[in-house]
């Protein structure tokens, strides 16, 4: 009897000691961040807490004064927010090659998705790979192009698909989405989505319903019918049961400048009906693309090439001119349409960079005629295709557009090397500028809304669950910044600058960066789709 009572006492000393050793290792955590004011993602008002952090996930949120950590970070009262979330970008295009993806993490953006606007890098099976082999700095989900998947099957031709042709095409879809795609994007505006149908759309979109996947398109048309545009989108999620995400809105002509309703009013009417429709936008009154969705549909139809043909013959090339004129630089508010077109890239001509049509004009020694200017135009897509930057929109349009609740901040910018091309600042200073410019400066949001649209609304819309809002459990991507001092610094006559006012950047439970440095270049995932196999 007394050595069972000794045995008993040995294990339940023992037990005890184990039991607060595991309590001392449970205390630790990998981060404590302490004295900052938590804006949660959700769009409540901050409030005062120390958040703990271990192995990638918030594990506490409350105060900490006695507890542990391999780091503390003193946030100094400044604002603790969710990693900002950017669901447009065109990051799959050189994250390979540049897997820390700079110019967003030093934004506080700590999750990019790539694929947009019809375009994914094809098969998406192998940019994972690498990626997984490689690391990345931030996280990283991929949708599928419609564009990739048309023109690999069908090319550059301007005709429906054969029956054959669009099973190959759904096949493909399929294929992306098990191998771990998000969901299905369009650009109805490039080649060759702008020959698509409405109904192939709808067959293709169809392909990613059981695989919980979403639907964003941009759309046809951003003028003058933006409101049937709109609507397609709408049937397109509707029939194919998906929802629907309308990229980087914006009232992109004179002629609509102001008339919200053609955007809200189908938009909230579909909401009502219960079909999950969003849009997002970034804050600038300029667009960025190549010159190729200036001309005519039929002008392009086959690549570039045929293109190029096409114009050898008089009639053709005054038809083209003709539909340019009218796209880009005809005005009914006065507006000189050649001071509104800048080159952000040309192959042949770097010294084009960061000029507009005027001054390119100007600088051959051509008289600046809006006739010359269309001329100017065509030769340059002629001979060197370059990317453009289009100032199309108001800023009051902007900023109205922006409050409406189903409205997310994105960039639709792209990884960025300092010092190559003149591209738009968006890709480096999208977020701080919209809390420096439209919450501190013009008060457009609120700070709590600002937070939202760039966390928990486009985390829950892409459905990231374990992202976005600062709560227990959740992946401890986080942002800590200076509201008084934060700020984006790039414009468009010097867009390679980095933001200021953004101390930390925390990816998945890993210091990421640190006051515009980089620290920590590997803590990024990639975030699979539910058809990941």
């Amino acid at each position: 009897m007394k050595r069972i009572g000794l045995f008993i006492a040995l294990t339940g000393t023992v037990l005890l000691f184990s039991g607060f050793f595991i309590s001392c290792f449970n205390s630790g955590y990998d981060i404590i961040i302490k004295n900052g004011k938590i804006l949660d993602g959700t769009g409540n008002p901050w409030f005062l807490a120390d958040l703990g952090i271990k192995n990638g996930k918030i594990v506490k949120i409350g105060f900490l004064n006695n507890s542990k950590a391999e780091k503390i970070i003193d946030a100094g009262g400044q604002y603790v927010s969710p990693g900002f979330i950017d669901v447009h970008t065109h990051a799959d295009r050189k994250i390979a090659k540049l897997p820390c993806v700079k110019n967003y993490m030093l934004q506080g953006v700590t999750t990019v998705v790539g694929g947009n606007c019809g375009g994914h890098e094809f098969p998406v099976k192998d940019l994972f790979s690498k990626l997984e082999a490689s690391g990345i700095g931030i996280n990283f989900a991929s949708l599928i192009g419609h564009n990739t998947i048309r023109r690999e099957v069908m090319g550059k031709d301007f005709r429906d698909p054969t029956p054959e042709e669009l099973e190959t095409m759904k096949k493909l879809v399929k294929q992306e989405m098990e191998s771990g795609c998000i969901g299905f994007s369009t650009g109805l505006a490039y080649i060759p989505g702008r020959f698509s149908k409405t109904e192939e759309i709808i067959e293709l979109t169809k392909m990613i319903a059981p695989y919980n996947g979403i639907y964003a398109t941009h759309m046809r048309n951003q003028g003058s019918k933006i409101k049937e545009a709109i609507l397609e989108s709408i049937r397109i999620g509707e029939e194919a049961g998906v929802p629907v995400e309308i990229s980087h809105i914006k009232l992109a002509s004179e002629d609509v400048w102001g008339k919200y309703d053609l955007i809200c009013k189908p938009i909230e009417d579909a909401r009502k009906r219960g079909i999950p429709v969003t849009m997002d936008q970034y804050p600038y009154t300029a667009t960025s693309s190549g010159f190729t969705s200036s001309f005519p549909a039929w002008s392009v139809s086959g690549g570039h090439k045929k293109f190029v043909k096409r114009l050898q013959s008089p009639q053709k090339y005054q038809r083209i001119k003709k539909a340019l004129i009218k796209k880009r630089l005809s005005t009914t508010h006065g507006v000189d349409k050649l001071k509104c077109i800048y080159v952000a890239y040309d192959k042949n001509h770097h010294e084009y960079e960061g000029k507009n049509i005027a001054q390119i004009l100007e600088i051959n020694g051509i008289k600046k005629t809006i006739s010359n200017g269309a001329d100017m135009i065509i030769k340059l897509e002629k001979e060197d295709q370059p990317r453009g930057i289009f100032f199309q929109m108001t800023e009051k349009d902007v900023s109205i557009l922006m409050k409406k609740p189903y409205n997310m901040i994105i960039s639709d910018g792209k990884i960025e090397v300092p010092g190559v091309e003149v591209p738009h600042p968006r890709a480096y200073g999208t977020f701080p500028r919209v809390i420096a410019k439209y919450v501190r400066e013009k008060h457009v949001l609120t700070l709590p809304e600002a937070v939202r649209k760039m966390t928990s609304f486009p985390a829950q819309t892409f459905r990231f669950y374990d992202r976005g809002v600062i709560k227990q459990g959740n992946c401890a991507d986080i942002v800590i910044f200076d509201f008084g001092k934060i700020k984006d610094t790039a414009t468009f006559q010097k867009p390679h600058q980095y933001p200021k006012g953004i101390s930390w950047v925390i990816v998945n439970g890993k210091v990421a960066a640190h006051d515009n440095k980089i620290i920590n270049d590997k803590a990024g995932k990639i975030i699979y789709g539910y058809g990941k196999k």
